[in-house]
């Protein structure tokens, strides 16, 4: 019996259970993870500032080389997330491992919808794969860092702009200026919107003068690129509603400026093929972007081009970018190149195949793909927390960051003007506040000179004592097993009255 127009058929598709277990079982076990990002640590710092004195902090005082430079706070509502998620309890940092999973899972979940924005045909499949390669290039960026507001904002960005794309009207583009002045508030990665939204407008502005229609669909007209236009510049405008004013304009440029962040900071290094980074992301190529060029440009609108190759380049320069270009590239790719393979032999051979497994299923197979999916969402939720539960996460945090040193610190008291680790300043400094850490992540307060002095004391480029003595430093805590750890144990000026398997600390004679 078939069912009645207008009604959904009953039963159970094992693409639902498929689909379930991509979202439950893959995303959110891998976007969850435990707060074992140094820089989270200064960030939940900032943000308990905040609650505690109403104000967004603007000058430094918490650090021995940075302390009364400016400070522009320009992530302070995330900051108070985090801030509000450690003041949980015993279970808040678990909440902020599972928060951050939740906010990408929405933002997997907003490409889902954007892709069938932009094919209503596409099936289930296609989605699936492309999403998982998204997936794949970005989990090792992935965790409780504030770069996954990012990720979120600018998904919705690309909904914003995927739906403008087929269905002009200006009322879409009225969540652009309300999402530049939210994102501007969380973090300063408000400008991937105008790279994207450039890139659309730029994009379609070429197609129109070269008159391309891209898989027969034309590209916006001169008005409706005049109202994108007006949207991007509102955007504009409106991140200067932020407590930092218009100093945020220059926020990202200011950062990008500072050499020394590719030189030492994980997160800043290219995406060479010395790292699994690397790797990842000439797979992505390989799979994905080169095939897309070959086998489907009359399919591929010069924006979606522009947007591909840029945030591929961009990962390419800074790893840190693989959490954007992987979930929005695989989007694209999954736009542009699954009708494409959908139109192949093979795509041919597998369409009775994944159509039977999109079909509702009644009876004894309903109840197995119901129960398939049932499993895998315990089975997701199940690894999640088992990942970041109060012991997981004490005992990750131990292995990453200094804990065991900050406990002696606290019991030994080894002095007061502390050298330490660039990504371990915001732990020592949220967990030791009564004195003041070397620097932390905030690159920013800092700027180029005083980074490269650090990179210089590091890698032993000149003699570490004498900047030591210069800030008058009296005790330092650092990863054993590296040359400036062997400096200070080779030092008659030092002596190493701590060690554990992550940090060692030594202090004066």
């Amino acid at each position: 019996m078939s069912a009645s127009p207008g009604t959904r058929p009953n039963g159970f598709a094992a693409a639902s259970a498929a689909v379930i277990g991509f979202f439950a079982a893959a995303v959110l076990p891998r976007a969850t993870w435990p707060l074992i990002d140094g820089d989270v640590w200064w960030h939940i710092r900032a943000g308990e500032e905040v609650l505690r004195t109403g104000r967004i902090p603007n000058v430094d005082t918490w650090s021995v080389v940075g302390a009364g430079r400016p400070w522009t706070s320009q992530d302070w509502l995330a900051n108070v997330i985090l801030a509000l998620g450690e003041r949980m309890g015993a279970w808040g940092e678990t909440a902020l491992s599972f928060l951050f999973g939740a906010l990408t899972l929405l933002a997997f979940w907003i490409l889902w919808r954007a892709i069938a924005i932009r094919l209503p045909t596409i099936g289930w499949a296609s989605r699936v794969v492309w999403l998982s390669f998204g997936l794949l290039l970005a989990g090792p960026v992935m965790g409780v860092r504030v770069q996954v507001l990012d990720l979120l904002m600018a998904t919705g960005v690309v909904w914003i702009l995927w739906r403008y794309q087929l269905d002009p009207r200006p009322r879409w583009l009225v969540a652009l200026p309300l999402i530049a002045a939210l994102w501007a508030n969380l973090h300063a990665g408000w400008v991937l919107l105008f790279l994207l939204s450039g890139a659309v407008l730029v994009g379609e502005a070429v197609d129109r003068v070269l008159r391309r229609e891209p898989a027969g669909q034309p590209p916006l007209t001169w008005p409706q690129l005049g109202s994108l236009a007006v949207a991007i510049l509102a955007s504009a405008a409106a991140l200067a509603l932020n407590p930092n004013g218009v100093a945020l304009y220059a926020y990202p440029f200011d950062t990008v400026g500072i050499t020394a962040l590719n030189r030492y900071v994980m997160e800043w290094f290219p995406a060479d093929l010395g790292s699994i980074f690397g790797w990842l992301l000439l797979g992505f190529v390989v799979v994905g972007v080169l095939p897309v060029f070959i086998f489907a440009r009359h399919r591929l609108r010069t924006s979606d081009a522009l947007i591909l190759v840029g945030l591929t380049l961009m990962a390419w320069q800074a790893i840190r970018f693989l959490l954007i270009v992987g979930p929005i590239g695989g989007a694209i790719v999954a736009v542009v190149l699954s009708p494409v393979i959908s139109a192949s032999r093979f795509g041919r051979a597998t369409a009775g195949i994944l159509a039977r497994l999109a079909r509702p299923a009644g009876g004894t197979r309903g109840r197995v793909n119901a129960a398939l999916a049932g499993v895998l969402l315990v089975l997701g939720i199940g690894v999640a927390l088992l990942r970041t539960s109060p012991p997981a996460q004490s005992a990750e945090i131990a292995r990453v960051l200094p804990a065991g040193a900050v406990v002696w610190m606290d019991a030994n008291d080894p002095g007061s003007r502390i050298f330490n680790r660039y990504e371990w300043g915001g732990y020592i400094g949220e967990h030791r506040p009564q004195q003041p850490i070397f620097m932390d992540g905030r690159a920013d307060v800092y700027g180029d000179a005083l980074l490269q002095m650090y990179v210089g004391i590091i890698g032993l480029h000149g003699d570490p004592q004498v900047t030591l003595d210069r800030y008058g430093i009296d005790y330092a805590v650092f990863p054993p097993d590296t040359p400036l750890a062997g400096w200070f144990d080779a030092s008659a000026a030092w002596k190493r009255v701590y060690l554990d398997p992550t940090a060692g600390i030594w202090v004066r004679r």
